[in-house]
Protein backbone atom coordinates (compact mmCIF):
# COMPACT_ATOMS: atom_id res chain seq x y z
CA UNK A 1 0.00 0.00 0.00
CA UNK A 2 1.11 3.52 -0.93
CA UNK A 3 2.08 5.90 1.85
CA UNK A 4 -1.06 8.32 0.78
CA UNK A 5 -3.48 4.87 0.84
CA UNK A 6 -2.25 4.07 4.21
CA UNK A 7 -2.94 7.65 6.00
CA UNK A 8 -6.37 7.40 4.01
CA UNK A 9 -6.93 4.01 6.03
CA UNK A 10 -5.87 5.72 8.91
CA UNK A 11 -8.32 8.48 8.81
CA UNK A 12 -10.99 5.70 7.67
CA UNK A 13 -10.33 4.03 10.23
CA UNK A 14 -10.72 6.24 12.99
CA UNK A 15 -13.51 8.30 11.38
CA UNK A 16 -15.86 5.42 11.33
CA UNK A 17 -15.83 4.92 15.51
CA UNK A 18 -16.69 8.54 15.51
CA UNK A 19 -19.96 8.17 13.23
CA UNK A 20 -20.45 4.88 15.16
CA UNK A 21 -19.82 6.49 18.61
CA UNK A 22 -22.26 9.64 17.80
CA UNK A 23 -24.58 7.05 16.96
CA UNK A 24 -24.37 4.91 20.11
CA UNK A 25 -24.51 7.85 22.13
CA UNK A 26 -27.91 9.11 20.63
CA UNK A 27 -29.45 5.82 21.50
CA UNK A 28 -28.01 5.42 25.01
CA UNK A 29 -29.95 9.35 25.74
CA UNK A 30 -32.34 8.09 24.17
CA UNK A 31 -33.25 4.41 26.18
CA UNK A 32 -31.86 6.38 29.53
CA UNK A 33 -35.02 8.52 29.83
CA UNK A 34 -38.41 7.49 30.34
CA UNK A 35 -41.08 7.92 27.13
CA UNK A 36 -43.40 9.58 29.73
CA UNK A 37 -40.71 12.25 30.31
CA UNK A 38 -40.96 13.28 26.81
CA UNK A 39 -43.39 15.69 25.69
CA UNK A 40 -44.56 16.01 29.41
CA UNK A 41 -44.58 19.25 29.25
CA UNK A 42 -47.25 19.44 26.31
CA UNK A 43 -50.42 21.11 27.26
CA UNK A 44 -53.56 21.05 25.03
CA UNK A 45 -55.84 23.51 24.31
CA UNK A 46 -55.45 27.34 25.73
CA UNK A 47 -53.66 26.33 29.05
CA UNK A 48 -49.98 28.46 29.29
CA UNK A 49 -47.10 26.94 28.11
CA UNK A 50 -43.47 27.74 27.51
CA UNK A 51 -41.68 26.57 24.13
CA UNK A 52 -37.80 26.38 24.58
CA UNK A 53 -35.70 26.97 21.39
CA UNK A 54 -31.98 26.75 21.60
CA UNK A 55 -29.68 27.78 18.88
CA UNK A 56 -25.81 26.61 18.77
CA UNK A 57 -22.98 28.74 19.30
CA UNK A 58 -20.86 29.62 17.09
CA UNK A 59 -21.63 30.03 12.92
CA UNK A 60 -24.76 27.34 13.31
CA UNK A 61 -26.40 30.24 15.38
CA UNK A 62 -25.69 33.06 13.20
CA UNK A 63 -28.69 32.98 11.00
CA UNK A 64 -31.28 32.82 14.05
CA UNK A 65 -29.59 35.42 16.34
CA UNK A 66 -32.69 37.72 16.35
CA UNK A 67 -35.01 35.32 17.54
CA UNK A 68 -32.85 35.52 20.78
CA UNK A 69 -34.49 38.66 21.23
CA UNK A 70 -38.22 37.71 20.87
CA UNK A 71 -40.86 37.46 20.31
CA UNK A 72 -41.65 36.85 23.74
CA UNK A 73 -45.15 36.12 23.47
CA UNK A 74 -46.53 33.22 20.98
CA UNK A 75 -50.63 32.50 19.95
CA UNK A 76 -52.81 30.19 22.15
CA UNK A 77 -51.10 31.44 25.43
CA UNK A 78 -47.46 30.32 24.65
CA UNK A 79 -44.31 32.17 25.59
CA UNK A 80 -40.91 31.98 23.88
CA UNK A 81 -38.04 31.46 25.84
CA UNK A 82 -34.85 31.23 24.13
CA UNK A 83 -30.77 30.07 24.85
CA UNK A 84 -27.64 29.41 23.61
CA UNK A 85 -26.33 26.20 23.61
CA UNK A 86 -22.48 25.16 23.27
CA UNK A 87 -22.29 22.08 20.89
CA UNK A 88 -24.40 19.61 19.50
CA UNK A 89 -24.05 17.23 22.36
CA UNK A 90 -25.12 19.54 24.79
CA UNK A 91 -28.18 20.26 22.57
CA UNK A 92 -28.93 16.57 21.96
CA UNK A 93 -28.63 16.01 25.82
CA UNK A 94 -31.66 18.75 26.50
CA UNK A 95 -33.75 18.03 23.63
CA UNK A 96 -33.85 14.09 25.21
CA UNK A 97 -34.13 15.37 28.71
CA UNK A 98 -37.19 17.87 27.95
CA UNK A 99 -35.56 21.05 28.72
CA UNK A 100 -36.27 22.36 25.02
CA UNK A 101 -38.54 22.17 22.00
CA UNK A 102 -36.86 23.58 19.74
CA UNK A 103 -33.69 23.26 18.59
CA UNK A 104 -30.44 23.78 15.73
CA UNK A 105 -28.90 21.01 14.58
CA UNK A 106 -26.66 19.15 12.00
CA UNK A 107 -28.85 17.61 9.27
CA UNK A 108 -27.38 14.44 9.72
CA UNK A 109 -27.92 14.32 13.76
CA UNK A 110 -31.44 15.73 13.19
CA UNK A 111 -32.41 12.63 10.96
CA UNK A 112 -30.07 10.47 13.65
CA UNK A 113 -32.96 11.48 16.54
CA UNK A 114 -35.92 10.85 14.06
CA UNK A 115 -34.66 7.02 13.40
CA UNK A 116 -33.76 6.38 16.79
CA UNK A 117 -37.66 6.61 17.72
CA UNK A 118 -37.44 10.56 18.75
CA UNK A 119 -40.59 12.72 17.47
CA UNK A 120 -38.42 15.30 16.66
CA UNK A 121 -39.59 16.81 12.88
CA UNK A 122 -37.89 19.07 10.85
CA UNK A 123 -39.39 22.43 11.06
CA UNK A 124 -37.31 24.20 8.33
CA UNK A 125 -33.73 24.68 6.78
CA UNK A 126 -32.08 27.71 7.78
CA UNK A 127 -28.57 27.15 6.47
CA UNK A 128 -26.98 25.95 3.57
CA UNK A 129 -23.53 24.99 3.04
CA UNK A 130 -20.68 27.42 1.94
CA UNK A 131 -17.54 25.73 1.91
CA UNK A 132 -14.36 26.95 -0.21
CA UNK A 133 -11.46 25.83 -1.26
CA UNK A 134 -8.92 28.12 -0.18
CA UNK A 135 -5.21 27.86 -1.84
CA UNK A 136 -2.03 29.49 -1.73
CA UNK A 137 -1.68 28.82 -4.93
CA UNK A 138 -3.52 30.31 -7.95
CA UNK A 139 -3.38 27.15 -10.35
CA UNK A 140 -6.06 25.11 -8.42
CA UNK A 141 -9.73 26.21 -9.76
CA UNK A 142 -11.35 23.07 -9.44
CA UNK A 143 -11.99 19.69 -7.82
CA UNK A 144 -9.84 17.59 -10.33
CA UNK A 145 -7.04 19.99 -9.99
CA UNK A 146 -6.83 18.83 -6.52
CA UNK A 147 -5.11 15.58 -7.56
CA UNK A 148 -1.88 14.97 -6.14
CA UNK A 149 -1.98 17.47 -3.26
CA UNK A 150 -2.58 17.38 0.21
CA UNK A 151 -5.78 18.60 1.39
CA UNK A 152 -6.58 19.75 5.16
CA UNK A 153 -10.37 19.21 5.50
CA UNK A 154 -12.82 20.66 8.06
CA UNK A 155 -15.77 18.47 9.46
CA UNK A 156 -14.77 15.17 9.58
CA UNK A 157 -17.73 12.64 9.77
CA UNK A 158 -19.95 15.43 8.94
CA UNK A 159 -21.33 17.64 5.80
CA UNK A 160 -18.55 18.56 4.23
CA UNK A 161 -16.21 15.68 4.26
CA UNK A 162 -18.92 13.54 2.37
CA UNK A 163 -19.93 16.11 0.16
CA UNK A 164 -15.83 16.59 -1.08
CA UNK A 165 -16.07 12.49 -1.53
CA UNK A 166 -18.85 12.84 -3.60
CA UNK A 167 -17.56 15.47 -5.86
CA UNK A 168 -14.17 13.75 -5.90
CA UNK A 169 -15.95 10.69 -6.86
CA UNK A 170 -17.42 12.16 -9.67
CA UNK A 171 -14.38 13.42 -11.29
CA UNK A 172 -12.84 9.59 -10.85
CA UNK A 173 -10.43 10.57 -8.17
CA UNK A 174 -9.45 8.53 -5.00
CA UNK A 175 -8.72 9.64 -2.10
CA UNK A 176 -5.54 8.24 -0.80
CA UNK A 177 -4.48 7.05 -4.08
CA UNK A 178 -4.76 10.44 -6.35
CA UNK A 179 -4.67 12.98 -3.22
CA UNK A 180 -4.83 13.01 0.03
CA UNK A 181 -7.30 14.32 2.64
CA UNK A 182 -6.06 15.43 6.09
CA UNK A 183 -8.62 15.87 9.40
CA UNK A 184 -5.43 16.30 11.73
CA UNK A 185 -6.88 19.92 12.68
CA UNK A 186 -9.89 21.57 13.81
CA UNK A 187 -11.77 23.92 11.82
CA UNK A 188 -10.19 27.19 13.54
CA UNK A 189 -6.63 25.50 13.66
CA UNK A 190 -7.16 25.29 9.90
CA UNK A 191 -7.65 28.88 9.19
CA UNK A 192 -4.61 29.65 11.94
CA UNK A 193 -2.49 27.57 10.01
CA UNK A 194 -3.37 29.22 6.45
CA UNK A 195 -2.77 32.48 7.61
CA UNK A 196 0.03 31.42 8.56
CA UNK A 197 1.37 29.68 5.99
CA UNK A 198 1.44 26.43 7.62
CA UNK A 199 -0.50 24.71 4.87
CA UNK A 200 -1.66 25.86 1.58
CA UNK A 201 -4.78 23.97 0.11
CA UNK A 202 -7.99 23.28 2.81
CA UNK A 203 -11.74 23.14 2.60
CA UNK A 204 -13.02 25.51 5.10
CA UNK A 205 -16.74 26.73 6.20
CA UNK A 206 -17.91 30.35 6.18
CA UNK A 207 -16.56 32.35 8.57
CA UNK A 208 -13.44 30.65 8.43
CA UNK A 209 -12.63 30.65 4.92
CA UNK A 210 -13.22 34.59 4.89
CA UNK A 211 -11.15 34.71 8.04
CA UNK A 212 -8.36 33.17 6.75
CA UNK A 213 -8.50 35.48 3.21
CA UNK A 214 -8.65 38.48 5.75
CA UNK A 215 -5.73 37.22 7.09
CA UNK A 216 -3.02 36.41 4.27
CA UNK A 217 -3.11 38.34 1.27
CA UNK A 218 -1.36 35.31 -0.59
CA UNK A 219 -4.62 32.93 -0.37
CA UNK A 220 -7.61 32.77 -2.72
CA UNK A 221 -10.70 31.03 -2.77
CA UNK A 222 -10.07 28.84 -5.18
CA UNK A 223 -13.91 27.54 -5.91
CA UNK A 224 -16.53 26.66 -3.71
CA UNK A 225 -17.94 23.61 -3.74
CA UNK A 226 -21.74 24.26 -4.04
CA UNK A 227 -21.53 24.57 -8.07
CA UNK A 228 -20.22 21.41 -8.33
CA UNK A 229 -22.54 19.74 -5.83
CA UNK A 230 -25.73 21.21 -7.99
CA UNK A 231 -24.05 19.67 -10.87
CA UNK A 232 -23.60 16.15 -9.60
CA UNK A 233 -26.98 15.60 -7.85
CA UNK A 234 -29.39 17.67 -9.62
CA UNK A 235 -30.40 19.17 -6.60
CA UNK A 236 -30.16 22.27 -4.83
CA UNK A 237 -27.34 23.63 -2.29
CA UNK A 238 -27.01 21.10 0.63
CA UNK A 239 -28.51 21.84 4.03
CA UNK A 240 -25.72 22.59 6.78
CA UNK A 241 -28.59 23.57 9.50
CA UNK A 242 -31.78 22.63 10.25
CA UNK A 243 -34.77 23.19 13.25
CA UNK A 244 -36.12 20.49 14.68
CA UNK A 245 -39.26 21.01 16.25
CA UNK A 246 -40.82 18.45 18.89
CA UNK A 247 -43.64 16.95 17.48
CA UNK A 248 -45.96 16.67 20.19
CA UNK A 249 -45.89 20.43 20.42
CA UNK A 250 -46.75 20.71 16.34
CA UNK A 251 -49.72 18.88 16.94
CA UNK A 252 -51.07 20.68 20.18
CA UNK A 253 -50.09 23.95 19.32
CA UNK A 254 -49.75 24.14 15.68
CA UNK A 255 -50.43 28.33 16.05
CA UNK A 256 -47.41 28.34 18.39
CA UNK A 257 -44.98 26.47 15.78
CA UNK A 258 -46.48 28.52 13.29
CA UNK A 259 -45.21 31.77 14.95
CA UNK A 260 -41.94 30.29 15.97
CA UNK A 261 -41.13 29.38 12.21
CA UNK A 262 -42.32 32.73 10.73
CA UNK A 263 -39.86 34.38 13.61
CA UNK A 264 -36.70 32.19 12.67
CA UNK A 265 -37.62 32.90 8.61
CA UNK A 266 -37.69 36.62 9.87
CA UNK A 267 -34.38 36.11 11.70
CA UNK A 268 -32.90 34.62 8.11
CA UNK A 269 -34.02 37.37 6.26
CA UNK A 270 -33.07 40.23 8.41
CA UNK A 271 -29.32 38.78 8.90
CA UNK A 272 -28.92 38.86 5.05
CA UNK A 273 -30.30 41.73 4.43
CA UNK A 274 -28.46 43.96 6.81
CA UNK A 275 -25.09 42.00 7.69
CA UNK A 276 -23.90 44.79 9.67
CA UNK A 277 -26.77 45.12 12.38
CA UNK A 278 -26.52 41.02 12.41
CA UNK A 279 -23.25 40.98 12.98
CA UNK A 280 -23.23 44.00 15.60
CA UNK A 281 -26.22 41.50 17.17
CA UNK A 282 -24.02 38.10 17.00
CA UNK A 283 -20.86 39.55 19.10
CA UNK A 284 -23.15 41.01 21.60
CA UNK A 285 -25.47 37.79 21.39
CA UNK A 286 -21.97 36.48 22.67
CA UNK A 287 -22.17 33.60 19.46
CA UNK A 288 -18.21 33.39 19.45
CA UNK A 289 -17.75 35.82 16.34
CA UNK A 290 -16.41 39.21 16.59
CA UNK A 291 -19.01 41.83 14.76
CA UNK A 292 -16.86 42.94 11.96
CA UNK A 293 -15.87 39.17 10.82
CA UNK A 294 -19.65 37.98 11.22
CA UNK A 295 -20.37 41.05 8.91
CA UNK A 296 -18.04 40.14 6.30
CA UNK A 297 -18.33 36.23 6.57
CA UNK A 298 -22.84 37.24 6.27
CA UNK A 299 -23.12 37.43 2.27
CA UNK A 300 -20.71 34.39 1.48
CA UNK A 301 -22.40 32.60 4.04
CA UNK A 302 -25.25 31.08 1.97
CA UNK A 303 -27.80 31.18 5.40
CA UNK A 304 -31.53 31.28 3.33
CA UNK A 305 -34.79 29.47 5.05
CA UNK A 306 -36.68 26.76 3.36
CA UNK A 307 -40.03 25.36 4.90
CA UNK A 308 -39.89 21.14 5.19
CA UNK A 309 -41.60 20.15 1.62
CA UNK A 310 -39.35 22.65 -0.56
CA UNK A 311 -36.21 21.99 1.21
CA UNK A 312 -36.99 17.64 0.80
CA UNK A 313 -35.39 17.12 -2.48
CA UNK A 314 -32.22 19.23 -1.48
CA UNK A 315 -31.89 17.44 2.12
CA UNK A 316 -32.79 14.04 0.63
CA UNK A 317 -29.96 14.12 -1.74
CA UNK A 318 -27.25 15.01 0.83
CA UNK A 319 -29.17 12.04 3.39
CA UNK A 320 -28.04 9.47 0.39
CA UNK A 321 -24.26 10.92 0.24
CA UNK A 322 -24.60 9.78 4.26
CA UNK A 323 -26.28 6.34 3.62
CA UNK A 324 -23.49 5.79 1.19
CA UNK A 325 -20.84 6.75 3.44
CA UNK A 326 -22.06 6.47 7.06
CA UNK A 327 -25.47 5.42 7.16
CA UNK A 328 -25.11 5.14 11.27
CA UNK A 329 -25.04 8.88 11.17
CA UNK A 330 -28.35 9.08 9.90
CA UNK A 331 -29.79 5.73 11.99
CA UNK A 332 -29.48 4.06 8.65
CA UNK A 333 -31.97 5.25 6.72
CA UNK A 334 -33.95 7.87 5.37
CA UNK A 335 -36.68 9.51 7.57
CA UNK A 336 -40.35 8.43 7.03
CA UNK A 337 -43.00 10.77 6.13
CA UNK A 338 -43.22 12.25 10.00
CA UNK A 339 -39.82 13.89 9.55
CA UNK A 340 -40.98 16.37 7.38
CA UNK A 341 -44.37 17.61 9.18
CA UNK A 342 -42.50 20.02 11.63
CA UNK A 343 -44.73 23.19 10.16
CA UNK A 344 -48.49 21.83 10.79
CA UNK A 345 -49.85 24.34 7.95
CA UNK A 346 -48.00 21.59 5.05
CA UNK A 347 -50.47 18.90 4.62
Amino acid sequence: MDPHAQRDAKESATKRPAAAAAASFILFLVSAIPAAALGARETAGSAPITIRAAVLKGPSGVSLVRLLDGPAALPGNATLKTVIVPNTDVMVARLLSGELDAAVLPPNLAVNLFNAGMDFRLGAVVGFGMNSVVSADSSIGSIRELAGRVVQVAGQGATPEYVLRTLLAKEGLVPGKDLTLSFSMPVPEIAASLIAGRISLAVLPEPFATQALAGNASLSRAFTLEPAWREATGAGDYPMTVLVVRGTLVDSRPAAVAALLDACKASVEFVVSDPAAAGFLVEQRELGLKAAVAAKAIPASNYRYLAPAAARPALEALLRVFLEYAPESIGGRLPDEGFWRGDAREK
